[in-house]
């Protein structure tokens, strides 16, 4: 296989399942790192902040990797929204729909979070994962967007992941379709398949795209979206998705490997 300089990874799926660790992908990233390649960790799951994810993958063993070299799709919706605020600073009133993770990024930046019963003065809504979702709080954030003018922010699409028991857990994705078809506006969606949280990891790694390859267990985001971009891409078989789901999706990776340890070789 091609050496890289640099190696994003989804989390999830690659480098653990659940709470179990995957020890082949650990064994790997180590030897990349100690071998000067620059790595970084992507996810779409906007609930916990980059620190946390940190300390994280340091449990699991993995060396030389800090909260700069780990990517939330809500640390991407913040890079989005500092620079919109830098060239409109009188916009900052955000509704937020999400989790205390988001919010603490939307107040990092300088945005001004509002009671959702002033959605008439907001300039964003931005939806996260949360748990506190209700019909109130999906009208005020439509009103906003359809009648008020304010853009729509969503961190990522997925709609839903697995729960315990063959249950599924609704997303952040379904979130915003209710936003969506209630606003009949679009979201700006900053995780995968998107090409924000791409270009920000590239961004942070300053290297290009024929320099970088994006390992995933996910064809249809981690796959999907670095092959839209035109980067290499790398499907390991450690997560949800099997070899049998390439042509199912009819989304072809540059490369099918069978854990970590195969980028090695």
């Amino acid at each position: 296989m091609k050496s890289y300089k640099g190696y994003i990874f989804d989390m999830d799926g690659v480098i653990y399942r659940g709470d179990e660790i995957i020890y082949e992908a650990v064994e790997a990233i180590n030897t990349l790192v100690k071998n000067g390649h620059k790595v970084m960790f992507v996810t779409n799951n906007s609930g916990k902040l980059a620190v946390e994810y940190a300390k994280v993958v340091k449990n699991m063993g993995i060396i030389g990797i800090g909260e700069n070299d780990i990517l939330t799709s809500g640390n991407v919706a913040s890079i989005y929204l500092k620079k919109q605020l830098a060239q409109n600073p009188d916009r900052k009133n955000i509704l937020c729909v999400c989790g205390n993770a988001v919010k603490t990024l939307m107040k990092e930046i300088g945005m001004n979070i509002i009671d959702p019963k002033d959605y008439k003065n907001a300039h964003y809504v931005i939806v996260g994962i949360t748990t506190d979702f209700n019909w109130e709080l999906g009208d005020h954030a439509a009103n906003a967007i359809a009648v008020y003018g304010a853009e729509f922010i969503g961190t990522n699409p997925d709609v839903a992941k697995p729960a315990e028991n063959g249950e599924i857990f609704a997303g952040t994705g379904s979130i915003i379709a209710f936003i969506e078809t209630a606003s009949q506006t679009k979201a700006t969606i900053m995780g995968k398949p998107y090409p924000e949280i791409y270009k920000s990891a590239l961004e942070r790694m300053k290297l290009d795209i024929k320099e970088t390859l994006m390992v995933g267990d996910l064809l249809n985001t981690d796959i999907k979206g670095a092959n839209e971009l035109g980067m290499d891409s790398a499907f390991v078989l450690t997560g949800l998705h099997k070899k049998d789901d390439i042509q199912r999706f009819d989304i072809h990776p540059t490369y099918v490997i069978e854990n970590l340890l195969d980028l090695l070789k």
